[in-house]
């Protein structure tokens, strides 16, 4: 650990002064007669101020990841005094990156007294006394997982190709998707028993068993490869009902057959971005 960590993080350069000249900004005439020395230096703006910069200490603590908490506090310790207040406040931003004392609730990682998983990017494994990432962990993993197949796919993130090419953004991360025509569906007669009212138009009549021939879908389903759904190539029962709902929900007559991620060139030459997904 840097020996001038507490000035780096708290202490900063002096802030230049706002709308002043060299010299004296006031006539004589207006000046105070009494002043103190630093009340001119609080008015140009020229004393150092808290900085309140914490990213060398949290990059600092990142890379002691698997490193023993102990052996990394008593480093910390050995450059900041307690004794200290401008040393001691930079101990007390720990807290803000590493859970010491995880607790476990319910078969899950859990804070102490909490029903969610820390907010900290760091915490000490209670029974290794390891440092250890808390987007590592599974439940964490499985929560961005969770949350990015809540996220629904805007028409905006698909970018048209060609007639069987698209860009499409799927969980924060481009790829160019190929898509191909849904296979043509093919139906087959059946002979089935069915019960259906004496009279259709009539409330309350009589039901009677009746034989009717049934066109099934025989044509097997497809997968679409960004989704991972199962499509079918048509309604299971070929009737003008099924098609109405069908092509209600089928209404581009394509599915995805392969995709691959876009390289960083290709994300230029787009002028695309990736999401990151990670973190917490």
């Amino acid at each position: 650990m840097r020996d001038d960590m507490a000035r780096v993080i708290v202490e900063r350069p002096r802030i230049p002064p706002f709308n002043s000249r060299k010299g004296r900004r006031r006539s004589l005439d207006d000046l105070p007669k009494h002043e103190g020395l630093r009340r001119a230096q609080s008015l140009r703006g020229d004393r150092k101020t808290l900085n309140e910069n914490l990213m060398p200490l949290r990059r600092y603590l990142e890379r002691q990841v698997g490193r023993p908490w102990d052996k990394v506090y008593s480093e910390i310790a050995a450059h900041l005094r307690v004794d200290s207040a401008v040393q001691q406040h930079v101990r007390d931003h720990l807290s803000d990156f590493v859970a010491v004392q995880p607790r476990r609730i319910d078969h899950g990682w859990r804070s102490f007294g909490a029903r969610t998983l820390w907010w900290q990017p760091l915490y000490v494994d209670p029974v290794t006394g390891l440092l250890c990432r808390t987007d590592q962990l599974p439940e964490e993993k499985a929560r961005r997982r969770r949350v990015a197949q809540r996220i629904p796919l805007p028409q905006s993130e698909r970018i048209p190709l060609a007639d069987d090419r698209e860009l499409r953004r799927l969980r924060g991360l481009w790829y160019e998707v190929q898509l191909a025509p849904l296979p043509k569906p093919e139906y087959r007669a059946y002979q089935e028993v069915q019960n259906r009212p004496l009279k259709p138009h009539r409330r309350g009549s009589r039901v009677i068993e009746v034989e009717v021939t049934v066109r099934r879908l025989v044509t097997p389903t497809v997968r679409d490869v960004t989704t991972g759904e199962l499509i079918d190539a048509g309604p299971a029962i070929d009737d003008w009902t099924s098609w109405q709902e069908y092509r209600r929900r089928h209404t581009d007559r394509r599915y995805a057959i392969a995709k691959r991620m876009l390289s960083r060139t290709e994300l230029r030459r787009h002028k695309l971005s990736n999401l990151s997904t990670g973190g917490v």
